[in-house]
Order: C-alpha cells, then structure tokens, then sequence
C-alpha cells in the first residue's frame, strides 16, 4: 500500500478492470486522465530524480498491466525506443517533450532510416496512448526546468524485463526527413501498414 495517497485507488480500479477482463488502454487513458484532474497524489519518495539519467520505478506487476512512475531531470532524455504493448503516459508534474518517429526505407536502400513524425509537450494532466506496431516509436525528455513526472501503465507484465518498458532501442539509427512521396514503413514490415509520407 502506497500510503496517504489516492495512488493506491488507481492501482485497485485497474486491478478490477483487468479482473472483469476490460481493461483497455482506451479504459486505461480515460481512468488516468480522471485521476489526474481530481489530483492524482504521487509520493515524493517515488518522483526523486537521478544524476546518472531518467529513473523508472516498478509500483505493481501483473499477467495483464504494470505501472511505473518515471522521473525526468532538466536534460534528460530516453533513448528512441518502442514498447512491449500498449502503453498509456499521464503527466504528474513539471512538463515533457514527446516526439514520435516513423520508419522510412530510402528507395534502392535495404536499410532504414527514422523518420521524425510529430511533437507534442505534455504538461500535468495529459495523457497520450502508445499502441504498437506503428504508434509507439518515441523519445521522450524533459521539457522544463524543473523535474518533469509521469505515470506509465503498459499492457503487459513488464517485471520480466527488468522493469523496462522497451523492446527494441533504436539507439544508433539515422533521423533524416524523407522526400516527398517516400515510402513509411512499420519495423515489423507490415505490409499492410505501409503508407505514403503524404497519403
């Protein structure tokens, strides 16, 4: 029991959503996005930020969802990177920069190249829905001067992971804008997914 804070109804009416079998990350987002207009309390001993990089903590682990509060110090920044599954973000405090990326894949070329797709700062009270193959490639970092927080709830049991949420890192990949007319493609090479830059 997380103590002197409304943190621990969340966690329960997430816990009876999956229970029934209708947790969402629709459901997940609308439930966040209540708590934190009605002043969602995060614990300050879970929001301490660290020198060494942006922190993760693993509040609760289930077959169906986890939840992890992550800290953001001024500067810091996660890698780009994907999800295992689903994932809903809400903003505590202080505010963070999202920005979302494509894969393109130059014409003649079997490699492929991150392709930059929108920006969005979200300050307290916003929430934003990840959903893979193709909306959840992302970097996020601190937008502020202060310490930005969040609460991230995954659609899977990411305790296995060691407490990450991220499946594939796109560490050393190439940013570039295509050309008009490129082709967008998911990693997971969907065909079906596949769109035109301007389509």
């Amino acid at each position: 029991m997380i103590h002197g804070s409304n943190l621990d109804e969340f966690l329960s009416d997430l816990d009876r959503y999956a229970a029934i079998g209708v947790l969402t990350p629709q459901l997940t987002a609308d439930t966040l996005r209540r708590y934190l207009k009605g002043g969602l309390i995060v614990p300050e001993d879970l929001c301490d930020g660290e020198a060494s990089g942006y922190s993760q903590r693993l509040l609760h682990a289930s077959p169906s969802h986890s939840v992890v509060v992550l800290t953001w110090l001024p500067g810091q920044r996660t890698p780009i990177h994907d999800h295992i599954a689903w994932c809903v973000s809400g903003v505590v405090e202080g505010a963070e920069v999202d920005e979302s990326f494509r894969l393109w894949r130059p014409a003649g070329s079997g490699r492929k190249v991150l392709a930059p797709a929108g920006r969005t700062t979200c300050t307290p009270g916003r929430v934003q829905l990840l959903v893979p193959p193709d909306e959840d490639i992302h970097r996020v970092s601190n937008g502020g001067t202060g310490r930005a927080v969040s609460l991230h709830v995954y659609g899977a049991d990411i305790s296995d992971n060691g407490g990450s949420s991220i499946n594939r890192v796109f560490g050393q990949a190439v940013v570039a804008i295509p050309p008009a007319g490129s082709t967008l493609v998911s990693w997971r090479d969907t065909p079906s997914r596949r769109e035109s830059i301007h389509s």
